[in-house]
């Protein structure tokens, strides 16, 4: 219907796609974030366009279509007209670029089309195409035929030509002993000229033009945001260096590239050099080295020339003075600019706020500078946990040497563990540029989001009055990412005295907490959340209990149920391998118990530690092997029972005891035991297939939840520590998932005589 997109399937495909005039079909899937996002462009253009037919097809629900249409990547569009397939183009468009690619469509001549295709035919199997030289030769890294002269050495030399897969000619250049070398030009597949410039020793050197086309062409042009008002581009290299680059539309004009715009007027008082930058609205001048990156003076002024900052780079960072506006960014108003000293980055030295005039209205000493490799090997951000007299005099002796960062950093950990945040707020107003509470917290939110895991980046933040509430946050969820969750538990509660009234910040407490292994605690930060971020409560509640669960005997707890038609009706098995295997989950459980407790203090309860199971170990420990074997196609499989306990996290810890412990216990009810009990026969259960099958499906499901952030209708879902499947963080649905592959894993073993072990790599899907 026009203005409407239609619903393919394997059903109408055909009909729809063969029918008389020009369809366009959007191949997309639902998980696919660019599907999503190009959908309602999709859908304005059908009503932009009534006499295209406009179809979606799911790649996921119609494999067979999709598979047959060879869709590699999503979201892909294909053309067809007169069921005839003209165009094909991947990833999303805007608007702008879509409705141009339409309005082509109309014109496509249908038997140049399909010379093409046949051409396209030829090249597949290996025959050059018409208007290809017989005795050129297929590139397969970049799909053109290429025909040309070489050296003694079997290296390019004088005049070559390429073609297109479709019998096009794509480009002409000349090569000096295997370098491009002289000019060379690039053509659409209708013959106009694309690109053209010169290369100097294999190198671009002058101006380098493309220019656009209104026929249909796969030569690129206007992509990364460009207008398709501008008709042609020149970029100026200086031997692979490119110095400037400059848009003009089809009367000549020079333009703005993102909208096709007039170029603004250069204000008089800015060097001629100087070039408007569109994505900052401002105006800049910058030096650059022989590799490109900023070196020397560089500055930037606003639309209207007025000077926004200046600086001097070296080799890319900021090295040396530094001046900028900054009008209302201070807490005293009568700030206009800033100024002072960096190293490769960092703020250093004496640093002034000055007036209108160019006085100095508070000037503060930064102290030394301190680089990435200087504060990741501090003692301040270690792990290990001080006493707060320590911290303190750690932070005095720092500060002694005009080291601020550590100084602030360790009266941070300070008050932390005393609970006192007076001390570090007298610090940190002697100490840092006072900011405006607006300024500081943009400023804090700036370099938290763009750090990364860069401590310095945060710690140079303090000094330049970004927010220290928001930094330290910052520095809590960098250092419990990286394994360090005593330091990141003492970052937010710092963070939490500064800032006392941000509920947010018991959110991240609680998720360091969980790193700590302390259930308890997080449940109560997780509930004192709940009047104002009841999501994050239930999140954080639902976390806690599939962190940290009650290791009861969970098999059989309820009747097992699957929808396979045929299930298996018991284990294949003897029942020493069976017991043998007992032993090995009994002793990876020990284990994996044995290092949690090492993590804890002696005597410390713990309650979620995993039952001690050494009653199905009256011998001790077996051994856990690490080998290979054959699959039943004879092919290579691993076989891993050994647990690599360094480095783990206590949350990777317990999820790994979770897929040992559901393994073991389903395994000892497939044989008829109802508790931790060595087998001593094979009675399985009435529903044990059912049980075989929904680890299986229940795995799957659990996979769909995590990777596809919904569920197959046609298989049974189910509850996962109190929470519907549908309702479980995907996150937390992959944690699930971990449990079930393993569950199913010793399922398989058991009923496949060709299994040799549970922790075989194959059978976890």
């Amino acid at each position: 219907m026009a203005g409407q997109t239609v619903e393919l399937t394997q059903a109408n495909f055909e009909r729809i796609t063969q029918a008389p005039g020009v369809c366009v079909v959007d191949f997309w899937a639902e998980w696919c974030g660019p599907c999503r996002a190009f959908a309602p462009t999709f859908e304005a253009a059908a009503k932009q366009f009534p006499d295209i037919t406009f179809g979606k097809l799911d790649t996921e629900a119609q494999e067979a279509v999709s598979g047959r249409m060879e869709i590699q990547s999503i979201p892909t569009l294909v053309a067809f007209k007169d069921g005839v397939e003209v165009r094909r183009a991947s990833g999303a468009m805007s608007a702008a670029a879509f409705a141009s690619w339409l309005g082509k469509l109309d014109s496509v001549d249908l038997s140049v089309e399909q010379q093409r295709a046949a051409n396209r035919k030829l090249t597949e199997e290996g025959t050059p195409p018409p208007g290809v030289p017989p005795h050129a030769e297929w590139d397969d890294g970049d799909k053109e035929w290429c025909s040309g002269d070489t050296d003694d050495d079997g290296e390019k030399h004088g005049p070559w030509k390429y073609w297109r897969a479709d019998g096009t000619l794509c480009n002409e250049c000349s090569f000096v002993h295997g370098k491009p070398h002289g000019p060379f030009k690039r053509f659409h597949e209708s013959g106009e000229v694309s690109q053209d410039g010169a290369f100097e020793q294999g190198e671009l050197h002058g101006p380098r033009t493309w220019y656009a086309s209104d026929q249909f062409t796969t030569e690129r042009m206007h992509e990364n945001g460009v207008s398709e008002k501008v008709r042609r581009t020149v970029m100026v290299y200086a031997h692979g260096r490119v110095t400037q680059v400059v848009h003009y539309d089809g009367a000549g004009e020079r333009v703005v590239p993102s909208t096709g715009e007039p170029y603004p007027t250069r204000p008089a008082n800015l060097p001629e050099k100087a070039e408007y930058r569109e994505d900052q609205d401002q105006w800049a001048l910058v030096s650059l080295n022989a590799a490109g990156e900023r070196h020397g003076l560089c500055r930037f002024w606003d639309r209207e020339g007025q000077l926004l900052w200046e600086a001097e780079f070296r080799e890319g960072s900021r090295h040396g003075r530094y001046h900028s506006r900054a009008a209302d960014e201070y807490a005293d108003a009568r700030v206009r600019f800033d100024e002072g000293a960096l190293e490769d980055d960092f703020a250093c030295g004496t640093w002034k706020l000055l007036d209108a005039d160019g006085h100095a209205v508070i000037t503060r000493d930064l102290g030394v500078a301190q680089d990435h490799e200087a504060l990741d090997a501090s003692e301040v951000f270690s792990n290990l946990p001080r006493s707060a007299e320590a911290w303190r005099g750690f932070a005095e002796q720092a500060r002694a040497d005009r080291r601020y960062r550590e100084a602030l950093v360790a009266m941070a950990r300070a008050s932390a563990v005393s609970l006192d945040v007076g001390p570090l707020k007298a610090w940190l107003e002697a100490l840092t540029l006072p900011r405006s509470e607006a300024s500081a917290r943009e400023h804090a939110e700036g370099v938290v989001n763009s750090a990364g895991d860069e401590r310095a980046a945060l710690a140079d933040a303090l000094m330049r009055g970004a927010e220290a509430a928001a930094v330290f946050r910052g520095l809590a969820v960098l250092h419990d990412q990286q394994d360090r969750p005593r330091a990141a538990l003492d970052f937010i509660l710092a963070a939490m005295l500064l800032a006392p009234e941000r509920p947010a910040y018991l959110f991240t407490r609680s998720l360091i907490l969980a790193n700590l292994g302390l259930g308890e605690q997080m449940q109560k930060d997780a509930e004192a959340l709940a009047p104002f971020e009841p999501d994050s409560w239930k999140f954080l509640s639902a976390y806690g209990r599939v962190l940290f669960p009650r290791f009861e005997f969970w098999a059989g707890q309820a009747p097992a149920h699957c929808t396979f038609d045929e299930v298996p009706e018991g284990p294949t098995k003897a029942l020493d391998a069976v017991q043998a295997v007992v032993r090995k989950y009994a002793t990876r459980l020990q284990l994996l118990r044995e290092e949690i407790l090492s993590r804890f203090k002696p005597g410390a309860k713990v309650p979620w530690l995993p039952p001690d199971v050494s009653a199905l170990l009256p011998d001790g420990p077996v051994e856990l092997e690490q080998t290979e074997v054959e699959d039943a196609d004879g092919d290579a499989v691993e076989v891993d029972e050994t647990l690599s306990l360094k480095g783990m996290g206590l949350p990777a810890l317990s999820r790994t005891v979770r897929g040992d412990w559901s393994a073991l216990v389903w395994l000892l009810w497939a044989c008829g035991e109802q508790s931790l009990r060595m087998p001593e026969a094979l009675v399985p259960p009435a529903d044990f297939g059912q049980a075989a099958g929904q680890a299986t499906q229940r795995l799957w499901q659990c996979r769909n939840r995590r990777a596809r952030g919904r569920l197959d209708p046609d298989l049974p879902t189910f509850d996962f520590e109190g929470v519907a499947l549908q309702e479980l963080h995907p996150n937390l649905a992959g944690i699930a998932e971990e449990q079930y592959a393993e569950t199913q894993a010793m399922f398989f073993w058991l009923t496949d005589a060709d299994h040799v072990s549970p922790w075989q790599a194959n059978l976890r899907g």
